[in-house]
């Protein structure tokens, strides 16, 4: 990409934030939305250009490359994924046509629907999934035996190494199937090649040159890449999409798609009650610009995800000098939270708080070991605490926080509540959400001292569980991985508590590996009943996503297409809108 179409792309992000903060605000009645019919548009259907508006810069689109919801919904335009996610919580194949489990949950072979190409042409089979998933566990690749050259001896680092630190070998079996060999059972495993929307296939031309990787995305989805900038990204139809319609049509019906960065939640509100934007996302963060927008129906229609981002702060244990290596010190700042308190006055009632690092419907679900808001309680286990800090008293934290002014205020409210346990504060770090993305999974590991929010999203276990461990590869892993460069560089990036307690590990790595689902929901209960008890990650609020179009844009049919299994799909979980299927009326 030249520097001057990269200029002029930056100028046309700001001409829309101008035009943004020109928007007059419109008063409009309140009601909630209804779901378009599902029904198979004419062809006169056909066409049409959208503008939507997200809530953070896209960082890129290599392997390295870690996007949050809103640019996350961005990319699900371009790639998809072996497995997806139906509207009943289950994973179900998607670019695989099918899945099977090994007695032991330590084999599984993925079969590959046939004659599905990338954008650019290339033929989507067992070769090419080998690759994606041997760069993405070690960072290289091979293709048909030999070492896939990307023009960096270096190979593509990811958090990935860590994530997929259980996978021994890929294997490719034939043209359209492939045999994943775990270390460990996994009965979730489905769960980690879903991983909320992020484990997607890469072309072998984007892979191919690590130098425009991440602003060259190639892939087998409904739209491809016109034009890219951090702040705008402009998809147009991708003539080789394999996806038809109920009627036999080609997908996808829309031309053309912008996504523009608009960070401020105010700005984004007022771009889609005014028509500047067809289109905006938001998370419960957000809550105050929400509710406003739900009572203007005769403006705007609303689109809710369930809530499946369900959270937890994690203090970082590991981190050299860090309070939280004492339990009385993480047992204070779980204590001094009271979620039920930030939802209501921050979220504005919008999130939940189960008492439990997950939700309800997830088989590790429970409130057993949970500490409870109590601010007496707090302040004595900050006297404990400070008593094990020694000479390196008092208790002392550092938060962080997105530019944005709501992240701002939401960061606040938590460290008033520490505060008001004894908890001793450092100004908060402010810094554009990919700018922390990247210092919280990093080689050496996570530079805070909490990773605020994450990872749980959604019932997707065997992605959850790689974060709650003690590091990546296990003391006496045999997997070929873990005595690399990377397998060592990554080794605790994913455990963002970095707290070393192979208890806990041992735990969780039962519950995975039990095929009899009975047994194995004791054993998922019994390890997070030990996380929460020690304080290793602290329940928090569950929070999710909304995504809001304006009324004269006409857009039909979202989540009106059904998934190729013929499941019911869906409309947004963290990625905002499944557009294969939208058109506008």
């Amino acid at each position: 990409m030249n520097q001057m179409s990269v200029a002029n792309r930056s100028r046309r992000a700001r001409r829309w934030g101008v035009a943004v903060a020109a928007v007059l605000v419109g008063t409009m009645v309140s009601s909630s939305a209804t779901q378009a019919a599902n029904s198979t548009p004419s062809k006169s259907k056909y066409g049409g250009e959208v503008v939507q508006a997200i809530d953070g810069t896209i960082a890129g689109f290599c392997f390295s490359n870690a996007l949050p919801g809103g640019p996350l919904g961005t990319s699900r335009t371009i790639y998809e994924s072996l497995v997806e996610r139906a509207a009943n919580g289950k994973f179900i194949p998607h670019l695989a046509s099918k899945f099977a489990m090994s007695a032991d949950a330590k084999e599984w072979t993925i079969s590959l629907r046939p004659g599905i190409k990338y954008s650019n042409g290339e033929e989507f089979n067992a070769a090419n999934v080998k690759l994606n998933l041997d760069f993405g566990r070690s960072g290289f690749g091979t293709l048909n035996g030999a070492p896939f050259a990307t023009g960096s001896a270096a190979g593509y680092p990811s958090t990935g190494v860590g994530v997929n630190a259980n996978i021994v070998s890929v294997d490719v079996v034939d043209n359209l199937t492939v045999k994943v060999t775990l270390e460990r059972g996994d009965t979730e495993f489905l769960g980690l090649m879903y991983r909320a929307g992020r484990y997607v296939m890469r072309a072998n031309a984007q892979i191919a040159d690590s130098k425009t990787c991440s602003s060259n995305p190639i892939g087998t989805g409904p739209f491809m890449k016109q034009s890219y900038s951090a702040d705008e990204l402009v998809v147009v139809k991708n003539p080789n999409y394999w996806r038809k319609d109920a009627s036999g049509g080609k997908l996808p019906y829309l031309d053309k798609i912008t996504f523009i960065n608009i960070k401020e939640a105010s700005s984004r509100a007022a771009a889609v009650r005014s028509g500047a934007v067809d289109a905006a996302f938001f998370t419960t963060g957000d809550a105050t610009f929400i509710l406003d927008l739900a009572k203007r129906k005769s403006v705007v229609k609303q689109y809710q995800a369930s809530k499946t981002a369900w959270g937890q702060w994690m203090p970082n244990v590991g981190k050299a000098g860090s309070p939280f290596k004492f339990k009385n010190c993480r047992l204070a700042a779980a204590h001094a939270m009271d979620w039920n308190a930030y939802n209501k006055v921050r979220l504005k009632g919008l999130g939940s708080y189960s008492g439990s690092v997950v939700g309800k419907t997830s088989i590790m679900f429970t409130t057993q070991g949970t500490p409870k808001y109590d601010v007496a309680l707090a302040k004595d286990y900050v006297a404990k605490c400070n008593t094990d800090l020694g000479t390196a008293a008092p208790f002392k934290l550092t938060l962080y926080a997105d530019t944005s002014s709501q992240s701002q205020k939401n960061t606040k409210f938590i460290g008033d509540m520490l505060v008001k346990a004894g908890i001793q504060l450092n100004p908060t770090n402010i810094e554009e959400s990919a700018v922390l993305v990247s210092k919280i999974y990093r080689g050496g590991g996570n530079l805070f001292d909490f990773a605020e929010g994450t990872p749980a999203e959604g019932d997707a276990i065997g992605y959850v569980v790689p974060f709650f461990v003690s590091k990546a590869f296990p003391s006496d892993s045999k997997n070929p991985m873990a005595a690399t460069p990377y397998g060592k560089g990554y080794n605790t990036v994913i455990a963002l508590g970095g707290h070393g307690d192979t208890t806990m590990d041992n735990l969780f790595y039962a519950a995975m590996a039990d095929t009899n689902k009975a047994t194995a929901k004791a054993k998922w209960v019994a390890a997070t009943k030990y996380l929460q008890e020690n304080g290793l990650a602290i329940p928090a609020v569950h929070g999710g996503f909304w995504m809001f179009t304006n009324n004269s844009s006409k857009l039909l049919g979202v989540g009106a297409l059904l998934n190729p299994d013929g499941s019911k799909p869906s409309p947004m979980e963290t990625k905002g809108f499944e557009w294969t299927g939208i058109y506008k009326g």
